[in-house]
């Protein structure tokens, strides 16, 4: 049993980070890959009585109070804040990390820096989806997914070429290569001048929205069956679920 708020607040956000990354390293169709916060509170609660071992009621029932903290803004300033915020806020702050590295591996694999990206660039990579659609844009995707896939833990994902003619393999859902190819848009959407805003959806919803849009986006130019396709193989090309019809 934890012996503290403190002390059981950091031991949940810490499960309920694990138990995150875990289900993205491991997700084998698209929906299990990213989820809301309604469709997470139940992970939330799980992961907090891990720590407190009092039942999910009482772990439910001390997500929902309140707890005094220094302010962000100001740490003279003390406020009221729901427990449940402050797990709930590990799923924005691991996605920036990941948004980090898929950006930097995405736009130096096309020799660009996203940070002094022209508007006349993003807008050519927009056009017609080029950003994953054309061979250096699907590569450069591909790339990013690795990295990502490494920093989780699901190095079993990427067959390595063996010999100088082979190609690397990816396999992934459809929400995998969704999940990088959103934080790509976001960044070319507002170096093209057409949205002032990445943030899309409550607190801890990361870009979920905009991820649901972009697997609807892809759903119809991605294979629909197992087989490797320029180094990719979806494990879900052939569900019928994958572009997320219950959203």
């Amino acid at each position: 049993m934890c012996s503290g708020p403190p002390l059981a607040e950091r031991s949940s956000q810490k499960v309920y980070r694990d138990v995150l990354t875990n289900e993205f390293a491991t997700a084998v169709e698209t929906v299990a890959v990213f989820s809301n916060c309604d469709d997470n509170w139940d992970t939330v609660i799980d992961a907090t009585e891990s720590c407190m071992k009092l039942g999910r009621a009482k772990a439910e029932a001390w997500l929902n109070e309140f707890m005094r903290r220094a302010s962000r803004r100001n740490s003279s300033i003390y406020v009221n804040v729901r427990i449940s915020m402050l797990v709930l806020r590990v799923k924005p702050h691991l996605h920036q990390t990941w948004t980090d590295l898929i950006i930097n591996t995405y736009f130096s694999a096309l020799g660009l820096d996203s940070k002094n990206l022209e508007e006349q660039t993003a807008k050519q990579l927009l056009d017609n989806s080029a950003y994953y659609m054309s061979s250096r844009g699907r590569s450069a995707i591909l790339d990013a997914l690795a990295a990502l896939f490494l920093a989780v833990g699901a190095r079993s994902r990427i067959t390595e070429p063996k010999t100088p003619t082979d190609g690397r393999t990816i396999r992934a859902t459809l929400g995998h290569c969704a999940f990088v190819s959103t934080k790509v848009r976001n960044v070319l959407e507002l170096a093209a001048g057409q949205r002032t805003s990445s943030r899309s959806g409550a607190i801890g919803d990361g870009h979920f929205p905009m991820w649901v849009a972009e697997v609807r986006r892809m759903d119809a130019s991605f294979p629909t069956s197992g087989e490797v396709d320029n180094g990719l193989q979806l494990i879900d090309g052939g569900s019928l679920e994958r572009h997320l019809p219950q959203y």
